[in-house]
This record gives C-alpha cells, sequence and structure tokens, in this order.
C-alpha cells in the first residue's frame, strides 16, 4: 500500500515547514485528537480526501497531527519499526506496546504510537514519517486479513533490526 499522491505531497510539505511555518504546524498538531482536530480541517481535509473509509482518513488525520507536533525527531528513511527499535531506553517496554497494537481500533493505535512518537522526538531519534502516515492511513481498510498483515509489520520490523533482542531480559 502506498500513499494517495495528495497525502503525500502534503506529508511532505509538512516536514519540510514545520520547523518554520508555525500556524500551519499549530493548526495541523490539532489533529491529534477528536477534540480539536477540526482545527486541522483546512489542511487534513483536501490531503485525505482520496481515502475511501472514515477510518483510514482518522488515521491519517492523526498522523499527519504527529508530524506536525513532534518537529525535533528528523524524517527517517528506516521501517517504523526499526525507527522505534532506536530509541533509547528499554525496547523490552516498546516491544510490549507494539504487541498490543494489532488488536485496537484506529483512535487507540494513534494514541500508543504517539506515545512512542513522543518518546522519539524527546531523544530526537529519527521517525520515518511517511511510513507513520501510511501506517495510520491504511490501519482499518474493512480487509481483516491484509489489516492483520498490515498492523503486524511494524512488530516485525522492529524485531528484524540489526541486533534485535531475542527474548525479554528477566
Amino acid at each position: 500500500m502506498s500513499l494517495p499522491v495528495e497525502l503525500a505531497t502534503f506529508t511532505g510539505r509538512l516536514l519540510a515547514v514545520r520547523g518554520t511555518d508555525k500556524a500551519l504546524t499549530a493548526d495541523v498538531s490539532r489533529a491529534i485528537t477528536p477534540e480539536t482536530e477540526r482545527y486541522a480541517y483546512a489542511y487534513t481535509v483536501p490531503a485525505t480526501r482520496e481515502l475511501y473509509r472514515r477510518e483510514m482518513v482518522t488515521g491519517a488525520t492523526r498522523a499527519l497531527g504527529m508530524v506536525a507536533k513532534y518537529r525535533r525527531s528528523p524524517n527517517s528513511k528506516l521501517t517504523l519499526g526499526a525507527c522505534f527499535a532506536k530509541i533509547p531506553g528499554v525496547t523490552e517496554g516498546i516491544a510490549e506496546r507494539l504487541s498490543l497494537l494489532v488488536d485496537l481500533e484506529v483512535e487507540q493505535a494513534a494514541q500508543i504510537l504517539e506515545g512512542l512518537v513522543s518518546r522519539a522526538d524527546d531523544a530526537r531519534a529519527g521517525i520515518n514519517f511517511y511510513s507513520l502516515v501510511e501506517t495510520l492511513a491504511f490501519w482499518d481498510t474493512g480487509d481483516p486479513d491484509r489489516d492483520l498483515a498490515h498492523r503486524s509489520r511494524i512488530l516485525y520490523d522492529f524485531y528484524t533490526r540489526p541486533s534485535a533482542p531475542t527474548k525479554k531480559a528477566v
């Protein structure tokens, strides 16, 4: 699955200006929650118009809010799971959060992912923001088998990174 053109273009624009265009990033960062997402509609609605399910729009909207809010994290080319594996600290806590994701609805998954992106931002670790937007945009496509494989990819990539732990620390 790849991002629709308008969504990929807006993600790139947001990444390019998030350190300089305070008004844009302030409005879009409010897309993180249902209570304040309306402040981002001027930007997120045109960017998500090619998505065909409400859950897909919600996922993309939450992810765009994270792109705008967490400006200290550079955009990475690594997979999203590999990015989370590079966050300094105890990897078991991250792995536990990622393993919970598979069974969650898009809103709850976005909350967990936001917590991980926040940790990466605090550590100034890179995040693949395009992958984050793609992951949440295609979280619930209406095809349960496809969705399960898509959701599981983050955890798989987390464990297949170089020097991945094979078991939890005791």
